[in-house]
């Protein structure tokens, strides 16, 4: 067969021609009479004719049939599996100490970020000083409330000017309301006494009435003897009457002195249920302050505890946006992320939109690194795995794309350890994913048949 094939190749018309064109230029077609090379043009011409053929047919073969790759052209990136981990900070604060830094490897645990903590320090001791002081005042109030003779501080208030500044507050305030109602108790036992007084001249004076009536009873039995004249029965009347109105008046000065002893105890009782009251409302807002104190306590502890951003896992950092020392870091920002070393690595791409109707799951791409400092192009070969529902916008350029996500082929993963190179999240990459076969010919008549058709399109 194979016999056959060549006969029939030499046999045939154009390598026939070939051969005279390349090959027989000493042929006699080309030679005068002489052996030398005939000087008649038309032979030259028709040589070259025929070699311009030649190459045209060549050419134009090369053209129409042979098959050129189409790609999307994407640029992309190289990215972490999905078990990277991002770094945040609750709730942010100034940079005090970088300490990685792009690329770097890291072990869990690992300190990466020192926050500034020297403001939070400082509110932390002036709350902490509030607290004490909020904790030794509730001690007070508790102390007045129960009626306790000394006051009983928590163990954790050690600052002795604190407990003294509360026990003096504690003592004057006993003092006054010692004070207040011990002179409450004199003004009453003054009243009482006054009360003693008026009965007892009372007493007296209705012992007084008593000898009187019985002198005028005397006098009435004297005068109906007429042996007495009625003047000295008015006048001891009189003195009799004169007696009852004092007694009377007596017992009137005594019930106003049993209403002002009554008004004086009301006080009393109201002022020291007043004071309780004032204890009571009070014991509450220092309890309202501990608790605002103590949440901001704990969240500044927090802040100070969680001042050293560490790494949740072991792997390499990337994604690193924190650089300069001073500068701040936002509630829940995205500081750098961890990559498992042993994380596998895929390409993130972005396909422009004209392209997405060609680009589907499951083609072949080839993937070049300009990281990596090579004098021959290399290329990996990987395949696509994932193409977004809904394209995106690039923040920076405002280009609308596609997202594809691709994965090393067997192939590719051995041509990475073929060239050693050392992928690293975040290296970019120019990712041409292979969408079909075209011939050059096609490549330079489509914009003519684009124009083409567009023209008859039109009205």
């Amino acid at each position: 067969m194979k016999d056959k094939l060549i006969s029939t190749w030499y046999d045939s018309k154009i390598y026939k021609l070939i051969k005279e064109v390349f090959i027989d230029t000493k042929s006699e077609k080309y030679l005068d009479t002489n052996g030398m090379p005939s000087g008649d043009d038309t032979q030259v011409i028709k040589f070259g004719l025929r070699v311009l053929f030649v190459v045209f047919i060549l050419f134009g073969g090369w053209m129409a049939f042979a098959p050129l790759t189409t790609s999307a052209v994407a640029v992309g990136k190289v990215s972490a599996d999905t078990n990277k981990k991002v770094v945040q900070h609750l709730q942010g604060g100034n940079i005090g100490k970088i300490l990685v830094k792009e690329g770097d490897i890291v072990k869990k645990d690992q300190v990466l970020i020192e926050l500034d903590i020297v403001q939070s320090k400082s509110e932390a001791e002036a709350i902490k000083k509030q607290y004490m002081d909020a904790i030794a005042t509730e001690a007070r109030l508790l102390a007045s409330r129960d009626d306790l003779p000394t006051i009983i501080f928590p163990s954790e208030l050690v600052d002795q000017n604190i407990i003294k500044d509360q026990e003096n507050i504690f003592n004057t305030t006993n003092k006054g309301l010692k004070d207040q109602k011990e002179m409450s108790l004199q003004r009453v036992i003054q009243l009482e006494n006054q009360i003693s007084g008026l009965k007892s001249l009372n007493s007296v004076r209705a012992s007084r009435i008593v000898s009187l009536n019985e002198e005028l009873k005397e006098l009435e039995h004297l005068f109906a003897q007429k042996l007495v004249d009625k003047t000295k029965i008015r006048e001891l009347k009189r003195e009799i009457n004169s007696l009852e109105g004092d007694i009377a008046s007596n017992k009137s000065e005594i019930s106003k002195i049993y209403e002002q002893i009554n008004e004086i105890r009301t006080q009393q009782i109201y002022t020291e249920r007043e004071f309780k009251n004032q204890v009571l409302d009070q014991i509450v807002k220092v309890k309202n302050d501990l608790s605002t104190l103590t949440s901001k306590l704990n969240t500044l502890d927090d802040i100070i505890i969680k001042s050293e951003i560490k790494a949740p896992i072991s792997g390499i950092v990337v994604g690193l946006k924190a650089h300069t020392e001073g500068a701040v870091i936002r509630p829940a920002e995205d500081i750098l992320e961890i990559v498992p070393e042993n994380s596998d690595l895929t390409i993130i791409a972005q396909v422009q939109v004209n392209d997405i109707d060609k680009v589907t799951v499951g083609l072949l791409a080839d993937i070049r690194f300009s990281a990596f400092n090579v004098k021959q192009a290399l290329v990996i070969e990987a395949e696509v795995i994932h193409l977004s529902a809904d394209r995106f916008v690039d923040e920076k350029s405002g280009e609308p794309y596609y997202e594809a996500k691709l994965k090393l082929t067997k192939k590719g993963i051995e041509q990475v350890k073929e060239y050693k190179f050392n992928l690293l999240p975040g290296m970019p990459a120019e990712v041409m994913i292979k969408i079909g076969e075209r011939t050059p010919l096609s490549y330079f008549l489509k914009p003519f048949t684009d124009m083409v058709s567009r023209g008859f399109n039109e009205e």
